[in-house]
C-alpha cells in the first residue's frame, strides 16, 4: 500500500535562487528542524549527492539516516530516496516559476509491502510527514522572503 503527503508554497524569489537555497546543506537546519548533524556527504556522478545524517527523535533519542538524489534538476526537480528507522521514503520537490517567484510543490511518499499492517504503520506517519514538509517550507519561504 503506498501513502502520500504533499505541501506547497509560493515563495516571492526567483527559481534559481530557491532552487540553491534548498540544495545547500547549510540550510539544512532550517528544512530539517530535528537534525542532530549531518555525517558525511558523497557527490553523485550523475550530480546531486549522498548524506548520512542523524535527527533527534522522541526522547532526544538520535535516529540515522540517508538521503540520495535519484533525480537532480535545477533549477527545476529533484528526487530523492531517504532511509530512516527502516522506512524507506521518496521525496519530491519541484521549483515552478510563477509571476514574482517560484512555487514549490514537496511529495513525501512512501510504501508498506504488507496489505495486513500498511493501514496501522501508515496512518501514524501521515501527520509527522506533513508538519515536517509545512515547517520545511514555511521556514524556507522566511529565510529567502526576510529583508
Amino acid at each position: 500500500m503506498s501513502s502520500r503527503v504533499r505541501a506547497r508554497v509560493d515563495i516571492a524569489a526567483a527559481p534559481d535562487d530557491v532552487f540553491t537555497f534548498f540544495d545547500d546543506l547549510a540550510n539544512a537546519p532550517i528544512l530539517v528542524p530535528r537534525l542532530a548533524e549531518i555525517t558525511r556527504v558523497e557527490a553523485l556522478p550523475a550530480g546531486g549527492r549522498r548524506v548520512e545524517y542523524s535527527t533527534w527523535g522522541r526522547g532526544e533519542t538520535p535516529h540515522d539516516a540517508s538521503t540520495e538524489h535519484l533525480v537532480y534538476n535545477p533549477p527545476t526537480r529533484t528526487v530523492t530516496r531517504s532511509v530512516q528507522s527502516g522506512i524507506e521514503t521518496t521525496a519530491t520537490r519541484e521549483f515552478l516559476p510563477l509571476d514574482g517567484g517560484t512555487r514549490v510543490v514537496a511529495t513525501i511518499e512512501w510504501e508498506v509491502p504488507v496489505r495486513y499492517v500498511a493501514r496501522l504503520v501508515s496512518a501514524p506517519l501521515r501527520g509527522p510527514y506533513r508538519r515536517a514538509l509545512r515547517e520545511a517550507l514555511q521556514g524556507a519561504r522566511a529565510a529567502l522572503e526576510q529583508p
